[in-house]
């Protein structure tokens, strides 16, 4: 009786998820849109910090560093106002602790003074100047970049579009392998429908990650080349079978 129980309640889950299964003839298929675009736009993204045993001195160096990079981008662009080619956004100074040389547990923590800064620069020509000027610069540390396209929203329809179209063609063949045609939509997710996908294993957990599209190892980060964009969007569809 306890064996019965025990195997009663381990397929309790199981027999939980299947209540969800549509309970018509249905084929489930993933699709996926993809493109290669070049980006029109490039986000800079890094610390300006200072230490001194002053920590006047310190905000003084971040505050000059900062104006010297306010000039290079009006040199490179323009005055800010307007269509400027790049924009500069500084948040507020913060103070964290840095690891002190004095061997003297009891002596007072020493801080670096910091501002983070981002950069928008929304002419590509501009991107090289712009970064050889910031690498030669000291006091800039944390530096990071990224890459995009400023009509982004019609890129991610047309990548949605592509992907329903590649499900629909997939649902195509495999009815076709059987002798029938697909019917109405009957489910649509951007990504996998889960719990169709983990509990009944209708598609395995590494479908959208095939060889062909692995990224390879990159070393050290260029800063001053343009990285052309790689996006997906993958869609899980279920389509009822004439």
């Amino acid at each position: 009786m306890l064996k019965k129980l025990a195997l009663v309640l381990a397929l309790s889950p199981l027999l939980a998820h299947a209540v969800d299964l549509p309970t018509y003839p249905f084929i489930h298929v993933g699709g996926e849109g993809f493109i290669m675009a070049a980006p029109d736009m490039g986000e800079i993204d890094f610390d300006v910090s200072a230490f001194d045993a002053d920590p006047a001195a310190a905000v003084a160096v971040i505050q000059a560093r900062v104006e010297e990079i306010r000039a290079l981008l009006i040199e490179q662009s323009g005055p800010p106002e307007g269509d400027s080619a790049a924009a500069i956004e500084v948040q507020d100074m913060r103070k964290e602790m840095r690891k002190s040389a004095n061997p003297d547990a009891n002596a007072p923590p020493d801080y670096d003074i910091r501002s983070s800064v981002h950069i928008v620069v929304r002419d590509l020509t501009k991107w090289r100047p712009i970064m050889l000027a910031l690498l030669e610069k000291p006091n800039i540390d944390h530096m990071s970049t990224t890459f995009g396209k400023s009509d982004r929203l019609k890129v991610e329809q047309e990548l949605t579009a592509a992907a329903i179209k590649d499900a629909l063609r997939r649902a195509d063949a495999m009815a076709a392998g059987f002798g029938k045609k697909v019917g109405a939509v009957t489910g649509v997710s951007s990504g996998q429908l889960r719990n169709l996908t983990k509990a009944v294993g209708l598609m395995p957990t590494d479908y959208y990650n095939s060889e062909g599209r692995a990224q390879a190892q990159t070393g050290d980060k260029d800063f001053l080349s343009v990285t052309v964009l790689r996006w997906t969007q993958t869609v899980d569809m279920i389509f009822r079978i004439k």
